[in-house]
């Protein structure tokens, strides 16, 4: 998927930057309107133009270029030194601001303002946060405002997270629509930590923006904060997960179920397992690597089932070609444990082969012994 967005963005770039949006090396423009044209071409990169995201660097520097050759009395009026201030927070050069700051043209109260955001973005958040920390983003035009909360909410989350989570909240309402939504409703999904909260919010990101160029890395954490907060564990919220994830493509779905469906086998989450692989594989292609992954995770789970001759019978087709490094060694561990389930021989956990304490393979073969131990003696459960 990011190989294709590569070179989609890479055959559209040179048409975006033609657009007059982009022509940031128009002298006559002002910092306020050039700031305008860079905030109109993140909201695309929200949205998924691939033009605009590869156009973005080449922008970034023509601003630069615009600025450093603006009269120094442009930058007395609040309005424009304040526009380089939103130009910095969004990605622009720090030594085009360090200049501005220098040249002793900027507004008092503004050049505060500068001087924070500049410390910000060179990662010295002590002193950004004593330049920042008092500003009200509300009485800001919303353009920096939502900046401006931003940041304050990234210098606050290790010292005060629902503070940082309310200014994230902040940050969405003053600036709807462009990046700085997006990168405040990604970060907001993975600080709140309560499972329903996350859902909600995971399902608003992924309606607002499922072709950012960030959705990717999302997806990742997404998967991982799924397994965190153990939403994983319990076949009952499958349906919400499956909510979350319906406006994603079929290639996205396929692998947020295929993780959920691994994690789920690792730690003996069997129904889970089962459900998630089954997903997986109505979304996957015919004679795949991932139609492959999600019959493996099928398998192993129902070897544990009823359905034992099934998944048995589904492990031994399974060509181990097909699968990543670590699925093989999974592979080998299912079948172990699917021999040892039709033997009721289940080997104590010191007959384990030596492995490493994380090797989720072992781990499997651990969790099903258990299992089936369970299975033979289910009266010994809960006895005194």
């Amino acid at each position: 998927m990011k190989a294709r967005r590569r070179i989609a963005a890479s055959l559209l770039a040179c048409a975006w930057m033609a657009t007059p949006l982009a022509r940031a090396e128009d002298a006559a423009l002002t910092p306020i309107q050039l700031v305008s044209n860079l905030q109109n071409t993140q909201g695309e990169i929200a949205r998924g133009n691939l033009a605009a995201y590869a156009a973005q660097p080449k922008l970034l520097r023509d601003i630069s270029e615009a600025f450093s050759a603006t009269k120094p009395e442009v930058w007395k009026n609040s309005r424009e030194a304040r526009a380089a201030i939103i130009y910095i927070l969004s990605g622009g050069q720090p030594r085009v601001i360090m200049h501005l700051i220098e040249s002793g043209n900027i507004p008092a109260d503004d050049e505060k303002l500068m001087r924070g955001a500049l410390a910000y973005v060179l990662g010295h958040e002590a002193e950004a946060q004593k330049l920042l920390g008092d500003a009200d983003p509300k009485t800001l035009d919303p353009a920096l405002g939502g900046q401006i909360a931003f940041v304050q909410s990234v210098l606050l989350t290790a010292i005060d997270a629902k503070k940082a989570v309310a200014l994230l909240d902040l940050a969405r309402l003053l600036m709807p629509g462009g990046l700085v939504e997006e990168a405040a409703l990604r970060r907001e999904v993975f600080l709140v930590g309560e499972p329903d909260r996350f859902l909600t919010l995971a399902g608003q990101y992924l309606g607002r923006f499922p072709k950012s160029p960030y959705a990717d890395s999302f997806l990742r954490s997404f998967t991982a904060t799924v397994i965190r907060l153990r939403l994983d564990e319990d076949v009952d919220n499958f349906p919400k997960l499956e909510a979350v994830t319906e406006n994603l493509g079929d290639d996205d779905r396929r692998g947020v179920f295929l993780a959920i469906a691994r994690a789920a086998l690792v730690s003996g989450k069997i129904a889970m397992a089962d459900v998630a692989a089954s997903k997986a594989l109505t979304l996957a292609l015919a004679d795949s690597g991932d139609e492959a992954r999600g019959k493996l995770y099928q398998a192993a789970a129902r070897t544990l089932t009823d359905q034992y001759e099934f998944g048995l019978a589904q492990l031994q087709a399974i060509d181990a070609k097909k699968l990543l490094k670590r699925d093989v060694a999974l592979l080998a561990a299912a079948r172990t444990v699917a021999r040892r389930v039709r033997e009721k021989t289940p080997a104590p956990a010191a007959s384990a082969p030596p492995a490493a304490a994380d090797d989720p393979a072992v781990a499997t073969i651990h969790l099903a012994e258990a299992a089936l131990l369970k299975s033979q003696h289910p009266a010994s459960e809960g006895a005194p």
